[in-house]
């Protein structure tokens, strides 16, 4: 037995996916012979499930729906080794996403109890907080390939077409066990009280409850928009988890620094939380205009031939970002306001006190 474990762990080391197979074969019918037949079921339970959904991701892959007007693929369906590991969350919302994902893995036992519950999620908030980030980490919990529907091409221009494309969608992912990912949500759930919109949104509307609610229970469904107020009440209703994702706070955002500070920065990384000034300057900022800001302090450093990141080029970013511009001047006057001290701003820029001092009297 301990030769079919090591060949199974050689295997899967190397990507080796049919000596994994082999070998779990093996280990399967020794653990037979050995009386264990419970595992050995799951064993081969699981070698049955893996190669069924491979398969039929395969084939779900090469005939992903199309909008009739523009020809184009309304969705992308991208596996769940190729979704995203490091996330940062808040307690309240880790433990929210965590649950979620209990249900979908323990699906079959809450069945099993009678449970019937709908696998829906919607996730609310600023642009850039990281919702489609959270989809694609639930994709790689659970082992679900992640079916991103296209809006550039389900809304289509063609009367009645948009609606079509919806049920195209829900029909495509009827046919393997996947997680459907409806970005910019309220482009297709509006209000149908909407005095502006036509009736054509009404149809949309009606097709997506229809979808939602003959939705099979291996079918799990999440959503996303940065305006929920404007979504369609009944459209509301049907999500079983409603998580509003919020601007990175306290230890959610020291959490991002080291993350986009990357590994053996952590010189640079103590100074910005020990830093009341320097903390300030990401207060307020999303996930994703964060990683915008350290991958433009990374770049600047690499262009001036520098290895490791440099707090004067991380800052010289955030000032560009929040006021797109290059003066020096106004620049200075951006850091003391940030409450950093006039010595402070020297060491970090190379500016003289004297002009510090000019510059940021009075303020």
């Amino acid at each position: 037995m301990n030769t079919e474990i090591l060949r199974i762990i050689e295997g899967g080391l190397t990507n080796d996916k049919r000596k994994v197979v082999s070998y779990s074969n093996r280990l399967a019918d020794r653990l037979s012979q050995e009386g264990n037949t419970v595992l050995a079921s799951c064993i081969r339970k699981k070698l049955e499930d893996t190669n069924l959904r491979s398969g039929v991701v395969a084939d779900a892959l090469r005939n992903a729906p199309l909008d009739l007007d523009s020809r184009l693929q309304i969705v992308e369906v991208i596996p769940p080794a190729g979704t995203i590991n490091n996330i940062v969350l808040d307690p309240l919302t880790q433990s929210q996403i965590e649950e979620f994902v209990n249900i979908v893995l323990n699906s079959s036992k809450l069945e099993v109890q009678g449970l019937d519950i709908p696998k829906t999620l919607i996730l609310y908030g600023h642009p850039g907080c990281g919702k489609t980030s959270i989809a694609h980490y639930i994709s790689n919990l659970t082992g679900l390939p992640l079916v991103l529907a296209r809006l550039d091409s389900l809304v289509s221009s063609l009367l009645g077409s948009t609606a079509k494309n919806i049920r195209k969608i829900f029909d495509y992912v009827r046919d393997f066990p996947s997680i459907l990912f409806l970005d910019e949500f309220d482009a297709i759930a509006k209000a149908r009280d909407d005095q502006k919109e036509i009736g054509e949104l009404k149809r949309v509307i009606n097709s997506l409850l229809q979808n939602m609610d003959s939705m099979p229970k291996h079918c799990v469904l999440i959503a996303a928009t940065n305006h929920p107020e404007l979504l369609d009440k009944a459209v509301w209703r049907r999500f079983l988890q409603k998580v509003e994702v919020g601007m990175p706070k306290d230890n959610a955002l020291a959490d991002l620094i080291h993350l986009f500070c990357g590994e053996g920065q952590e010189k640079i990384v103590n100074l910005i939380l020990n830093t009341k000034g320097l903390m300030a300057i990401f207060e307020g900022m999303s996930p994703s205009d964060m990683k915008n800001l350290f991958d433009r302090a990374k770049v600047k450093g690499i262009l001036a031939g520098q290895e490791d990141l440099s707090i004067s080029h991380l800052l010289f970013s955030a000032y560009e970002l929040q006021n797109g511009e290059k003066s020096e001047d106004k620049y200075i006057i951006y850091l003391k306001s940030k409450g950093l001290t006039q010595r402070t701003i020297n060491e970090l820029t190379g500016v003289s006190l004297r002009k510090i001092k000019s510059l940021t009297a009075n303020r």
